[in-house]
């Protein structure tokens, strides 16, 4: 491709992936592509053709030693040169790994967009930029079809798509763009990427299927085969899609009722679906009760829900991966997000900062300490960390405590929700009631008044172990920070 950057503006304006005011985050390894993504998107600013900014982020996984801390130096001394904020994180993979069950792939790629998220939702980006290209989109297929996938894992990567339920976007302005031409560019460049010598290790199925899968099936087979299957690819996303929205309004005539945590369907009418909807109804169905579907509940589970239904008997029962119960109640089925047991409301105490208290009740401790953002390991643990600008605290417990306010022996309150609180989560546009924060993120009834919320002044800075205020996060200009732990 003669003019690649020429290329890159023409995507970006066509699948409309940067807009005027964005502010896009660069997912950088320090690889060839993600260097070209971050050096052609910073000459494309340059252009002025759209105004946006860019902030390069690079997560070290902890598993290559000092080969990755050198990544890590490579990207912040590349983004400087660039004039370009750069956030470096730093996670334990194999510890998550082994902890959560999962392929140190499968770890190393949660992990990964939980940084980006969490670093869109601090700093207000409005998408992040991955530089997956269309040799990962062949690679990824061939995953997918080697592992038995069906329709929508054929369908592969698309060039943007909405991350969670809000408004920040994942977008992919090199997905057809291959390694030869990125290559080239890097060379044409003066560009020196990094490279990662795991890519070699053939023990991994993505490395395996790019080493020695893939050139075997382009030197016997089909030499254009990347091309043909990133065309398959584009025509199975548009079936995709028709099918997603079929199921979807059938999905809406076959409901009988619907509570917070619980969906009931009229089984005939499911079963009167045809075959390649009736799977995807029911993966329509568990995704409005919890939220998202669990990745353990996989088509053998789908296959058992309709087997429930068709028996014979008036009742039965079935558990699955991530809470979920369904059951069969004659002619209808129920799909439940379990509750956790109650825990009871939770007793208000004072939190000294820093210090310590133990939380009545649940047998953990919440900590409070103070650290430079030099200090910072990104990203926190969302489910035990919170990492806050101290001096936006101090505020708030100014403004409630005025003129007796003394910093040296500041105290939040920790405290269970009360009638008309509202929080502002992260990344949100605003406020919102404390309840309908706990709805949206199917939080069972009996568990909402046992869960710590820590309170500055009336303002609620942490929803314990969920999410932080959006109007204490930690920014550039933050000098010192709140770290609240769980421990």
């Amino acid at each position: 491709m003669a003019n690649l950057p020429e290329y890159v503006k023409k995507v970006i304006l066509k699948e409309n992936l940067i807009e005027n005011g964005d502010l896009v985050i660069v997912a950088v390894s320090g690889g060839a592509d993600s260097l070209s993504l971050l050096h052609i998107l910073e000459r494309l600013k340059r252009e002025k053709f759209l105004d946006f900014s860019l902030h390069a982020a690079h997560l070290n996984h902890g598993m290559r030693g000092d080969s990755a801390k050198q990544d890590a130096e490579f990207v912040r001394r590349e983004a400087r040169k660039m004039g370009i904020p750069c956030t470096i994180g730093e996670v334990d993979v194999e510890a998550f790994r082994k902890s959560k069950k999962l392929s140190p792939e499968d770890a190393a790629r949660r992990l990964r967009y939980r940084f980006l998220e969490q670093l869109a939702k601090r700093i207000g980006a409005s998408s992040i930029a991955a530089a997956h290209s269309l040799d990962d989109q062949a690679e990824t297929l061939l995953i997918n079809f080697l592992r038995g996938t069906g329709l929508d894992g054929l369908s592969g990567m698309k060039v943007k798509r909405r991350l969670g339920d809000g408004e920040l976007y994942l977008v992919r302005p090199l997905l057809k763009i291959n390694k030869k031409e990125i290559n080239a560019y890097c060379r044409e460049n003066g560009l020196s990427p990094r490279f990662d010598e795991t890519n070699l290790n053939s023990r991994f199925l993505r490395n395996k299927i790019r080493l020695e899968l893939l050139p075997y099936l382009e030197r016997e087979f089909n030499p254009d085969l990347r091309r043909g299957l990133f065309r398959l690819s584009s025509l199975l996303s548009h079936d995709k899609d028709f099918l997603e929205n079929a199921a979807s309004e059938s999905l809406s005539r076959i409901i009988t009722k619907e509570d917070t945590n619980c969906l009931e369907l009229e089984g005939e009418k499911l079963l009167g679906e045809h075959e390649a909807l009736q799977g995807r109804i029911l993966r329509l169905a568990i995704c409005r009760v919890t939220g998202s579907v669990p990745r353990e509940v996989g088509y053998n589970h789908i296959r058992a829900v309709l087997q429930l239904y068709r028996t014979g008997t008036p009742h039965g029962l079935l558990d699955l991966p991530g809470g979920l119960e369904v059951s069969k109640r004659y002619n209808k089925l129920v799909i439940l997000l379990k509750e956790l047991q109650q825990r009871g409301e939770l007793t208000s105490f004072n939190l000294p900062v820093p210090g310590r208290e133990n939380i009545p009740g649940r047998g953990q401790i919440l900590q409070a300490e103070l650290i430079s953002p030099e200090q910072l390991s990104w990203p926190p643990d969302e489910h035990k960390e919170a990492y806050l600008d101290y001096e936006k605290v101090l505020d708030l417990l100014r403004d409630k405590n005025h003129l007796q306010f003394n910093a040296d022996s500041s105290k939040l309150l920790v405290r269970a929700r009360r009638e008309g609180d509202r929080f502002h989560p992260l990344g949100a546009p605003g406020k919102k009631k404390i309840n309908k924060y706990f709805i949206d993120h199917k939080i069972p009834m009996k568990e909402r008044d046992s869960i710590p919320l820590v309170a500055a002044g009336d303002e609620i800075i942490w929803v314990v172990g969920k999410q932080i205020s959006h109007n204490c996060r930690v920014t550039e200009e933050t000098k010192k920070v709140l770290v609240l732990k769980t421990i």
